[in-house]
């Protein structure tokens, strides 16, 4: 009988420690700061390369079904290429432009040109779907809100030209899951969502292979590969060609 208490005793205070011990992880969550967030989700993606040693990534992209990729090359924190069929964007952190354009359907060349203004908030937040925004710019933290997998720590930024993008950070791997954008900054605006599930090692660092988002025919998947980083691109590759300044 006295044996039999004794289980009973350890049971319950064995219970009571494995709760208090989900309480002070609970609790730590609770109280984590942004900065230590922040800090938690570049190790989780980059390891242990500090965040001055990551200058550039450069990926390839495949979206909306295409069999040729799009070529990016990004320069933190603000700079941004693309070489895709019809040509190639510049983006030089200010405003952006063709800066090369292949020939039309007839064969009739196109000239480089510049982008409206609208658009160049875009290129910001093209940069910050690849390389998130929260390692360069200022950052609110907003709480832990519960997704449909798991638990997220929700950061949200507000890029210079304006757009905004909010993350969803999973609170046990620190790795970016969900993302909520405001591609014009206007409070009315649908915000666009979309969806990482898979991460890959690329040299040391893990990238997401893509991203998922509502298209015309319903969910559909963009993929990333080839990822390098630090190739140290020039300045000279991001340059508004010198006729349309």
């Amino acid at each position: 009988m006295k044996h039999s208490a004794f289980i009973i005793k350890t049971f319950v205070l064995l219970l009571v420690m494995q709760m208090g011990t989900r309480v002070n992880a609970q609790c730590e969550k609770n109280n984590i700061t942004s900065n230590e967030i922040i800090d938690h989700a570049w190790t989780a993606m980059f390891g242990q390369l500090k965040p001055v040693e990551l200058q550039s990534i450069y990926f390839e992209s495949y979206f909306h079904g295409s069999k040729v990729p799009s070529k990016t090359t990004i320069k933190r924190p603000n700079h941004f290429r693309n070489e895709v069929a019809s040509g190639v964007l510049v983006f030089d952190g200010k405003q952006a432009a063709w800066a090369k354009r292949e020939p039309d359907k007839n064969g009739n060349p196109l000239n480089p040109e510049m982008i409206d203004t609208a658009s160049w908030r875009h290129f910001e937040v093209d940069i910050a779907l690849v390389f998130p925004a929260f390692f360069d710019y200022p950052s609110e933290f907003r709480g832990i809100v519960k997704l449909e997998k798991s638990n997220a720590y929700e950061l949200y930024v507000e890029l210079p030209l304006g757009g905004k993008v909010t993350y969803f950070i999973d609170t046990e791997s620190f790795l970016i899951v969900r993302r909520l954008v405001s591609w014009s900054g206007d409070p009315s605006e649908e915000l666009w969502e979309n969806l990482i599930d898979n991460y890959v090692t690329y040299d040391g660092i893990l990238f997401p292979d893509g991203y998922k988002y509502m298209g015309r025919e319903g969910m559909e998947k963009g993929y990333i590969n080839n990822v390098r980083i630090n190739i140290n691109p020039n300045d000279e590759l991001f340059q508004i060609p010198a006729e349309l300044k």
